[in-house]
């Protein structure tokens, strides 16, 4: 393919994940649904063994609130919440989280 022709072609081109994002009703992302698509993001986010032993309690002022089983997951997590945070952000196409605050519970 002509490489003039390349580069021109893709100036217009948008990632999917933010046109399937802004093509998604406002209502999707109501403060009552906010949890709902967290959970879902959460579980892709941090896969299926960390999300075995983790619940998104809620989210607040961009805090989110996850308690997990046993206090020795809670130091395995603390290093990742900064990429955790990222890349849920990145999901939602905002600065949704400003932290992750992780609490062990029974």
């Amino acid at each position: 393919m002509n490489k003039k022709l390349k580069n021109s072609s893709s100036k217009n081109w948008s990632e999917i994940r933010s046109v399937l994002f802004q093509s998604l009703p406002d209502e999707l992302f109501s403060k009552e649904n906010q949890k709902e698509w967290l959970t879902y993001h959460w579980n892709l986010v941090v896969g299926k063994e960390i999300s075995g032993v983790s619940t998104i309690d809620n989210v607040s002022r961009g805090i989110l609130h996850v308690g997990v089983k046993g206090k020795e997951w809670v130091s395995v997590l603390e290093p990742l919440k900064i990429k955790i945070m990222q890349e849920i952000n990145s999901r939602a196409g905002e600065s949704l989280l400003n932290s992750i605050v992780f609490k062990a519970v029974a």
